[in-house]
């Protein structure tokens, strides 16, 4: 679990989309794929990760890497 050292940090990124969004929601996952998440309110984050999910599905999200070896480790090819 994430643990309490994370408070100070997530209650900056909350203050900081919150002076811009009304609504979001934001996810984080450390090292060992532990889950962290928080949301305006429940149907907010339950519409984001809903619409989310729609896009990801309809691959319509253009990814950008930064190094091509990335690519690579992920196709599991060589180019």
């Amino acid at each position: 679990m994430i643990d309490k050292d994370h408070d100070e940090l997530f209650d900056r990124v909350r203050g900081n989309l919150g002076e811009h969004f009304t609504n979001y929601m934001f996810i984080v996952m450390d090292e060992e794929g532990n889950l962290f998440y928080d949301y305006t309110n429940y149907r907010v984050g339950k519409m984001l990760v809903s619409e989310t999910q729609q896009d990801m599905d309809a691959d319509s999200l253009d990814i950008w890497w930064d190094d091509e070896e990335d690519i690579d480790d992920i196709n599991g090819t060589d180019l």
